[in-house]
């Protein structure tokens, strides 16, 4: 026969597995990754950066929920000896170092990503239909080998609802980093690739996208209103229909979480039905 004080202890273990559990229930997961993996979150404004959440006030009975759409990357550093690393973007890469780029997503969308080099050359490297949970391998074939002058090379990952113009082919099947520039007394909107047709996340009225470096240079002059991982990788939410811009209300939502090497960047995934674009800037120090 067991004694009181043992028929206590069991009674007050069973009492906080249950409080514990039901305060799990009502939380629901925290930090970018959780939600990553979840899909979904509080129904409640976070604060980026620490990746914590915090939660409104709700009634017991049914927390709110909300459906969260996001980004991962890591970068994979490939030895000469067929070993390969996970380094963070803060490293600064060496000449002759090789990279690879691998990025998934938590929902599908239309993912882009392009490669401002330092000398200016913009390169599309992937526009396609990304499926939730599919490692993309950016490039596919191969892999960046850092050369040339020192620098810094950025990538660009945009996630969007519909069809991102960005990395729509232009006349003639040419990609928009391989259009040869406009002459400069000619239209520069003819270079550059014509927005989805009407009908696609209402996009009829959306003037034709900036070329990336402009895009770039709006991220950098956007600090109120882009935010940085503990990578330094800048993340917004760009708002196609108000001239490309990032966009206050995206700063507010976005959650960043980097472990392990790996970095997340979560969005509700409202922000992006309406034509937005989940936008993030890679820099690369090369010396």
């Amino acid at each position: 026969m067991k004694s009181l004080p043992s028929i206590l202890i069991v009674v007050l273990v069973a009492i906080l597995v249950v409080c514990t559990g039901g305060q799990a229930q009502t939380k629901g997961p925290a930090g970018a990754k959780a939600i990553f993996d979840s899909g979904e979150g509080p129904a409640v404004r976070m604060s980026s950066g620490s990746g914590s959440v915090k939660p409104a006030t709700q009634t017991a009975a049914a927390p709110a929920k909300e459906k969260y759409v996001g980004i991962s990357y890591k970068l994979v550093l490939l030895r000469d000896d067929g070993r390969f690393d996970i380094v963070p973007r803060s490293r600064t890469f060496r000449s002759g170092e090789r990279l690879k780029l691998l990025v998934r997503t938590n929902k599908p969308g239309y993912l882009t990503i392009m490669n401002i080099g330092t000398s200016g050359n913009t390169t599309v490297l992937y526009s396609e239909q990304a499926e939730p949970g599919a490692m993309v391998e950016i490039p596919k074939a191969g892999n960046f080998r850092f050369s040339g002058a020192p620098g810094t090379e950025k990538l660009l990952v945009m996630l969007s609802g519909s069809p991102n113009p960005m990395g729509a082919p232009v006349q003639g099947g040419q990609t928009m980093a391989q259009a040869p520039s406009a002459p400069p007394a000619a239209d520069a909107s003819a270079a550059l690739p014509p927005p989805p047709p009407p009908g696609q996340a209402d996009v009829a009225n959306i003037p034709p996208p900036p070329p990336p470096g402009v895009m770039t240079a709006s991220l950098a002059g956007g600090k109120d209103i882009t935010l940085e991982d503990s990578n330094r990788t800048s993340y917004s939410v760009i708002s196609p229909k108000n001239g490309w811009k990032p966009e206050p209300r995206g700063k507010k939502d976005i959650v960043l979480e980097s472990r392990g090497g790996e970095n997340f960047g979560v969005v509700p995934a409202s922000y992006i039905e309406d034509g937005k674009i989940l936008t993030l800037e890679i820099k690369l120090n090369h010396r």
